[in-house]
């Protein structure tokens, strides 16, 4: 008797583990990538603000992102295409790291940004002048 109570037990809790584990595994969505366009105001004292070189520095530490040029509006202002993994506020840091750049006056995420519709409003206003 104690053998079948037992059989039953370990029966039942291998088929409550795995329902937890599929359910888990069906919640857990994939985050969506980053891919922003942001208009950058920098300092008027560089060189050559169009080089990959020195808008890769513009990412700090945040190594699994890009910066691409998208447009250049005077020597001071550039239009830029940020990309990289998600989730959100990975995105989000990549985006504070910029903004903490010495040479960066103002960062502007465009309203059409692919993490608008998970929760992160898009910002029209400088955050430094």
């Amino acid at each position: 008797m104690m053998k079948k109570y037992a059989r039953r037990t370990g029966t039942f809790g291998a088929v409550v583990l795995a329902a937890v584990l599929v359910c888990n595994t069906a919640l857990a969505e994939p985050s969506a990538p980053c891919d922003v366009r942001l208009t950058v105001e920098l300092t008027p004292d560089i060189p050559n603000p169009t080089d990959e070189g020195f808008l890769g520095s513009l990412l700090s530490n945040q190594v699994d992102y890009l910066l691409s040029l998208r447009q250049e509006r005077s020597d001071s202002l550039l239009v830029l295409e940020l990309t990289g993994p998600g989730p959100a506020y990975r995105c989000r840091n990549a985006i504070e790291a910029i903004r903490r750049d010495g040479h960066v006056l103002s960062v502007h995420v465009s309203k059409g940004a692919t993490h608008v519709s998970h929760g992160w409003p898009a910002r029209d206003t400088p955050e430094r002048r």
